[in-house]
């Protein structure tokens, strides 16, 4: 059954795309229409940031909106943090039994400090586009990474059409009020499910840093205080105290997930 979305949502729905995001980076550059939505079961060719493989077994929620925000290009990337609390939103909604949702800065969704979601934003032409996984049934095992699914924090019965038209209106809600207001009205709700605020964690990228998370600011920068500064991140892999081992089958994980502005 396919889902049926509200306007001014159009759904392209497919059983097996290379990924979603490169299917709806064709139809934006056609011209489709914001707020159209590519949902499939199966990606053969999955990925996330930075080019690595995103696995996506069938079963799980695969989906990519077009975009068309009316904001700043330097406020773009924001929209990895504006959708990531959608998101959260959307499996509370469908999964109230299980852990709170937690937003991991800035494009991951945690369970029980494993990740259950991930959130990839490309350009498209003219218009942005947000993918966006979310493991209902199954989830990767991937060394460094501790994965979860909906299923196995104990929610198995998470209809993915139900879920699609929650993640829809979430997502127009919270992007609406940010194109309105900007970032600072979409702060407390991201850290109301802040993974690690006042936590040390350490950030490797183009400058490698260590510190204790003290905050958010209105542009979406991560706040550290290291040897006494406050210091802005804006890019980086993320890690977190709580990374422990992790067995997942036969392999032991970590309990991460990196994370890239």
């Amino acid at each position: 059954m396919s889902a049926m979305l509200p306007p001014p949502f159009h759904l392209a729905d497919r059983d097996e795309v290379t990924s979603t995001n490169d299917t709806a980076i064709e139809m934006a550059e056609a011209g489709a229409a914001a707020w159209s939505v590519v949902r499939a079961r199966l990606q053969t060719g999955g990925r996330g940031r930075r080019g690595r493989v995103f696995v996506s077994p069938p079963g799980n929620s695969y989906t990519s909106f077009i975009l068309r925000p009316c904001v700043t290009p330097r406020d773009l990337p924001q929209l990895s943090l504006v959708a990531g609390v959608a998101v959260a939103e959307s499996i509370e909604a469908s999964a109230p039994e299980i852990a709170p949702a937690r937003c991991k800065w800035p494009n991951d969704i945690l369970v029980n400090d494993a990740k259950v979601a991930g959130i990839l934003v490309e350009a498209g032409g003219d218009a942005v586009i947000v993918g966006i996984g979310i493991n209902l049934v199954s989830h990767p095992v991937i060394r460094g990474v501790a994965t979860t699914d909906l299923a196995s924090e104990g929610a198995p019965g998470v209809d993915r059409d139900l879920l699609l038209a929650t993640l829809c209106r979430c997502l127009k809600d919270r992007v609406t009020v940010w194109e309105r207001f900007g970032f600072a009205s979409q702060r407390q709700a991201w850290l109301d499910r802040a993974a690690g605020i006042g936590a040390r964690a350490s950030f490797d990228g183009d400058t490698s840093l260590e510190g204790r998370i003290v905050g958010l600011a209105d542009d979406g920068a991560l706040i550290v205080e290291s040897d006494g500064r406050h210091m802005r991140v804006v890019s980086g892999t993320l890690r977190l105290p709580s990374d422990t081992l992790r067995w997942s089958g036969e392999t032991p994980v970590r309990r991460a997930s990196e994370a890239r502005a």
